[in-house]
């Protein structure tokens, strides 16, 4: 959902102020615990607007057509920002960061061990320095957006899969749904999946019944009826908000969907190859990783490219089969030099920008290259997919256990 941007006593301009993506889900989630209003109501969505631009939105006015910071998100969500209701927001503001810190740390944890790979201290240090620092993730302590939540959740919903924890990892799935946009398609993907091999694969589908139930039973004995007005809710978000897809922010229509409908053509097809796979087999890996590649490039987002940190699993698979990439031939040499490129041009471009040894003043370095290193940034979905395209042959390698 959309980043947290003003308050203002000017009746008519905003300015950016520092609430971030989290306050609106904070106070609505205080709203209803403590005072028993509905966070989707007019009012609180009236007392939103005023803490972050000042004033109450009139949409009909064209320069307040802009993130109205209502709640948006499912009803569910307050249970895991209950412990935080009764606290004043300076205070919630340090502890949410932290949450999210320690779930990008967990998050990396998982991952890793969902593809199996293993690294050297110093090399395992070296990539938590790279992904704490690497910009999606910093956006999103910035903001404090909550996706690092659901990213955690589908990537523990992924090891405990491939660990044959089914019915946990449906739970874990259902608890990614906090989130709906960025669950569709690995939902797809795990509904393909169970289906290929219902009889084994039954408790995954139970285990994700089970725990979605639990939540929309919960949230709706707390607030009957808002599951059938929160369609609503969502078509109001997307209108007022606009948001637009990673790809529809960089090509214009109706390219987008032209090459949106290439990737989901590219992905189900390889999906439906796969699908006979075991969890923890190469080809999964795979698989889930192209998944995650088309959502963060389908899925509209309101600030880009937050979405990104569903991109480690890809980036991981790509190390994971290092080897194989280096000593291929030259397409895939090219396609892993772009990729190495498209990881560390970000960190490099802002050493540049940060610190020039060249000139005495380095202020046009700052002005010239400091949109670089985001633009870097926003190349590594292409660079990932086209990687994994390259590696669709892991889907007759032979499955190794994950755990030993």
């Amino acid at each position: 959902m959309g980043a947290g941007t003003a308050k203002s006593t000017s009746p008519s301009v905003s300015k950016p102020s520092p609430l971030g993506d989290f306050y609106p889900r904070w106070y609505g989630a205080r709203e209803l615990l403590l005072h028993h209003r509905d966070p989707y109501s007019d009012a609180v969505s009236r007392e939103l607007q005023i803490a972050y631009y000042g004033k109450e939105l009139d949409p009909s006015r064209p320069e307040e057509r802009q993130d109205q910071q209502r709640f948006a998100y499912p009803l569910y969500f307050v249970f895991f920002v209950a412990p935080l209701v009764g606290m004043d927001f300076h205070t919630v503001r340090v502890v949410f960061w932290w949450v999210l810190a320690i779930c990008a740390i967990v998050n990396v944890l998982l991952w890793l061990r969902f593809v199996r790979l293993r690294l050297s201290p110093s090399s395992l240090a070296v990539l938590f320095a790279l992904v704490l620092t690497s910009i999606p993730v910093l956006q999103d302590l910035s903001i404090l957006q909550p996706l690092m939540l659901a990213a955690g959740f589908i990537a523990g919903a992924s090891l405990a899969a491939a660990s044959g924890s089914l019915f946990m990892a449906g739970a874990l799935l259902a608890l990614a749904t906090i989130k709906p946009q960025i669950c569709l398609f690995p939902i797809a993907w795990v509904a393909l999946w169970v289906c290929s091999d219902w009889k084994h694969r039954r408790r995954f589908f139970w285990g994700f019944v089970t725990a979605l139930a639990t939540l929309l039973l919960a949230s709706e004995w707390l607030l009957p009826g808002w599951l059938i007005r929160y369609p609503g809710v969502l078509r109001a978000y997307a209108n007022y908000t606009r948001a637009s897809s990673f790809l529809g922010a960089l090509l214009p229509f109706p390219w987008d969907w032209l090459v949106k409908l290439l990737v989901l053509i590219t992905v189900a097809e390889f999906c439906w190859r796969v699908r006979r796979q075991q969890a923890d087999s190469p080809a999964f890996a795979v698989a889930l990783s192209l998944v995650l590649i088309l959502t963060v490039t389908s899925v509209p987002a309101m600030v880009q490219p937050f979405n990104h940190v569903l991109l480690l699993p890809p980036v991981l698979v790509v190390i994971r089969n290092w080897r194989e990439l280096r000593e291929g031939n030259v397409g895939k040499r090219i396609a892993t030099s772009i990729f190495c490129l498209c990881i560390s041009l970000p960190w490099l471009l802002a050493i540049v920008a940060v610190w020039n040894p060249l000139a005495r003043d380095r202020d046009w370095v700052l002005k010239g290259f400091w949109s670089v290193p985001l633009a870097a940034s926003m190349a590594l979905p292409f660079a990932a997919f086209a990687v994994l395209i390259l590696l669709r042959n892991v889907a007759s390698m032979p499955t190794e256990p994950l755990l030993e």
